[in-house]
């Protein structure tokens, strides 16, 4: 693999997780868990960037043994795995909540509502299966309609089925301007003013890297916006088109551990130009 000299000189590389760092399975594999940490050993700094529950981002960098930042909920949430407190957190307007949930009825499709530490359906929602399989280790509850919980809402979601979507697309996006299609089976939407560029640029400045110094590299809508600002942003070979359309280097699938290979790829021309 060629990789330009503006890739082999990040400080920090930022991940998406579903579609990207995960495999097929919703998992990230063990060598793709070991690639984080060779990046932290070589003093590049991974940062998990995703629309995961806080708890499912940290646990990512926890299984691969190392402390670090993470953004999840879509940019609602962002933290310092050494430290207990968030650097940021918020949650969405109430009204706009319900609107979503709303939105959803009689339509063939369903609604989620995540807080920071939680998702949570309808009782009787196909999603709360498929949150499950998804991610197992993330709590998941099925409440009744009255009790979604509208004022701690760090962010709203869509599922259907991919052709139910794409048919609902126009009207999703005219009622609701901050959706996006995030993955084929769902749009969501976090706080106004709340995305993985709010809670990235953050995290970075803390850190003191300049942005022109990070790559980044996701597949969904929820990416472009992030992605277009970082130094390089990466595409996988499942990404959708506006994200191919940012993006200075498109890998392979997330279920062939692409991103572990990139970065294995990088860490040997970083060792080779020394």
């Amino acid at each position: 693999m060629n990789l330009h000299d503006d890739l082999l000189g990040v400080r920090a590389v930022a991940f998406d997780v579903d579609g990207t760092l995960a495999g097929g399975d919703h998992r990230v594999s063990p060598r793709t868990l070991q690639a984080l940490a060779d990046l932290r050993a070589a003093g590049v700094e991974p940062i998990i960037v995703t629309g995961r529950i806080v708890g499912s981002a940290t646990a990512i960098l926890a299984d691969a043994g190392i402390d670090g930042y993470a953004v999840a909920s879509n940019g609602a949430v962002a933290v310092d795995t050494r430290d207990p407190d968030p650097l940021h957190a918020a949650v969405m307007d109430p009204d706009e909540a319900q609107a979503v949930v709303a939105f959803c009825e009689g339509r063939a499709v369903e609604p989620s509502l995540f807080t920071v530490d939680t998702m949570v359906v309808e009782e009787g929602s196909v999603v709360h299966d498929l949150l499950v399989r998804a991610d197992p280790t993330a709590p998941t509850r099925a409440v009744p309609p009255g009790e979604l919980p509208f004022t701690a809402a760090t962010k709203a979601c869509i599922f259907g089925e991919p052709a139910t979507l794409d048919a609902l697309d126009g009207e999703i996006r005219a009622k609701f301007p901050r959706m996006v299609r995030s993955m084929d089976t769902a749009f969501e939407m976090s706080a106004a003013g709340a995305d993985k560029w709010v809670a990235l640029s953050a995290i970075l400045e803390r850190i003191g890297i300049p942005p022109e110094r990070c790559a980044g590299i996701g597949d969904g809508e929820n990416d472009v916006v992030w992605l277009s600002r970082v130094g390089f942003p990466v595409a996988m070979g499942n990404a959708r088109e506006p994200v191919r359309e940012v993006a200075r280097l498109e890998i392979g699938h997330h279920a062939d551990e692409a991103v572990a290979e990139l970065v294995e790829a990088l860490l040997r021309a970083r060792a080779a130009a020394r």
